[in-house]
């Protein structure tokens, strides 16, 4: 392989030449302009669009060789979900140079633009001078790498290596460049290992960023955590706004079940890019799996606030945030759970008329049906309730998700019998199903399978003999687990009260142990008379009431 010689004007203008372009701007005169510059820079075949969608209509029909895109189009996708549709179908190929222009530059804007990775990413105002410069620089290094692309493109991923091998041997200039792409074309191939071994060598020349981030990623595939924190901290430490860091960071704590450490990493993702509805939906479990309702409510709010024009919008995210809302509202009558029902009826009825799915429908009929109910609107939530029991009961394929929110409302209603006779029914036919299994037991106050009861049963004994040796810390980190597992278990929830009151008493009053309290009261004060722990739970709940008297005062 001959070293490529340096491209000469001429050999620009040729290149402009044989390249077909799409400029993408909502203003008739700034696509214009946009064409008029393309032509002077010696493309002929400029095609352009005045919307998002439009664009991609376009994009599904001809191969651009260039996407040239404002951010900004009007009511429609704007040009970072244009970006991030093209990618999540498969439509924008490797050798295709996407580039995204604005006029804004907000931190947050900018570095959720950068996160699809466009090509090169452009400030107004633009002369004609500019946009050459810049576009020039931008598909000279494009050529310069094309054939790999195109053998990325036709998935030729042996002559893609083979190419990068000739460039590392003899292109001093671009070397690491090659180096780069060979370790993504290995994780194309799923040879993890391969990748692994590029990413080091790497490192024992220069701390590349790029390499560190490869080598996290390979480990953790791998399952070799232990460098992998050190790796992702290292980045950070240089710029805490690398993204794809606090991603790779949250996956390292979910692998080691430090969930604590997972939500804050993502958090701090979501702030620096508040548009992944992706990632705000990755918060929203998280932040379920760490017991914390607020941000997991939160999260969902925000997956649906962004989801506008997104190929990632979900019925689920109306669904997550509403099941939440009835989980944080019931047994509550204050102001703030009466605002938070309305709002998740609200996007339900949103959801219903933009995901019209039969089975959308009837998750979204028992939802709403218990939130009728947390605002007193007991007639109503039953009416909803009777209807959508009888379309379930009629249907063939009957959702395990629509089953499960059934048998919560039938809880709610007070016919426990049924509910969990029904899932008990469920965990039987679903036993390898994890996430099937969890929400259960999220579900039920009780333990519904055997793993289960002995799960609680087990955090519980250990709960207890901290809270008998008066570690009460101990104590409250064992329940705070247990919860996360069984939220509704009334004998966990009594038991962590009674751990919080008991420190409160030895030591002092915290707002912290008032809210666990207080959380805890209201998931088990639709207690029955005739329940075993009910004089236990009157008790405590007058217990509570005695302690912390100022806090109820100032919340009322």
């Amino acid at each position: 392989m001959n070293k490529p010689k340096p491209i000469q004007q001429i050999d620009i203008i040729k290149i402009y030449e044989t390249k077909r372009c799409l400029v993408v701007d909502d203003l008739t005169e700034v696509r214009a302009s946009y064409k008029r510059m393309l032509r002077a820079f010696g493309s002929q075949d400029i095609h352009t669009a005045a919307n998002g969608d439009q664009a991609m209509e376009l994009v599904k029909n001809h191969r651009y060789d260039i996407v040239i895109s404002d951010y900004n189009l009007d009511e429609s996708k704007d040009g970072q979900q244009v970006l991030e549709e093209l990618r999540y179908m498969n439509l924008l190929k490797y050798t295709t140079l996407y580039i995204i222009i604005t006029g804004e530059t907000s931190r947050e804007m900018v570095l959720g633009a950068i996160e699809n990775q466009p090509d090169d990413y452009i400030t107004k105002p633009i002369s004609q001078k500019m946009m050459r410069t810049r576009l020039d620089r931008a598909l000279i290094k494009h050529e310069q790498f094309y054939t790999i692309k195109d053998a990325m493109d036709n998935r030729n991923y042996g002559k893609a290596i083979k190419l990068c091998d000739d460039g590392i041997a003899e292109n001093k200039r671009f070397r690491w460049d090659y180096v780069r792409y060979k370790g993504q074309i290995f994780i194309l191939m799923k040879n993890i290992h391969g990748a692994k071994e590029i990413y080091l060598e790497a490192l024992q020349e220069k701390e590349f960023i790029w390499a560190k981030l490869g080598l996290a990623r390979t480990l953790l595939e791998l399952d070799e955590p232990e460098e992998v924190e050190e790796l992702l901290q290292s980045i950070l430490a240089i710029d805490p706004r690398y993204i794809e860091a606090l991603d790779l960071m949250a996956e390292h704590y979910l692998k080691q079940k430090k969930y604590a450490k997972a939500q804050d990493a993502i958090e701090r993702a979501t702030k620096l890019s508040p548009k992944s509805i992706n990632r705000h939906r990755h918060l929203a479990e998280i932040a379920e799996m760490n017991n914390d309702d607020e941000v997991c409510l939160k999260a969902y709010e925000e997956a649906i606030r962004w989801n506008y024009n997104s190929c990632h919008a979900q019925a689920e995210d109306y669904l997550g945030m509403a099941r939440k809302t009835v989980e944080m509202t019931t047994g509550r009558k204050n102001k703030e759970s009466m605002t938070r029902n309305k709002k998740a009826i609200s996007l339900l009825d949103r959801m219903t008329r933009r995901f019209p799915d039969a089975n959308n429908k009837l998750k979204s009929a028992f939802i709403e049906s218990q939130l009728q109910s947390n605002q007193g609107k007991q007639t109503l939530a039953v009416s909803i309730f009777n209807k959508a029991e009888k379309q379930l009961e009629e249907m063939e394929f009957k959702d395990v998700d629509a089953q499960l929110d059934h048998a919560q409302s039938n809880i709610l209603f007070g016919d426990k019998s049924k509910a969990y006779t029904d899932l008990f029914s469920i965990s039987k036919e679903n036993k390898d199903n994890e996430k099937v299994l969890e929400r259960i037991d999220r579900i039920s106050d009780v333990p519904i399978t055997v793993a289960s009861k002995k799960c609680a049963a087990e955090l519980s004994q250990k709960g207890i003999q901290a809270y008998q040796r008066q570690e009460f810390d101990q104590a409250i980190d064992i329940f705070k687990d247990a919860l996360k597992m069984f939220p509704n278990h009334i004998g966990v929830n009594l038991n962590m009260m009674q751990v919080a009151l008991a420190k409160s008493d030895k030591e002092e009053r915290s707002q912290e142990l008032y809210d666990w309290c207080e959380k805890c009261l209201s998931k088990v004060n639709a207690i029955e008379s005739t329940h075993n722990q009910y004089e236990r739970f009157k008790f405590l709940e007058k217990q509570f009431h005695s302690v912390y008297q100022e806090f109820l005062a100032d919340a009322g």
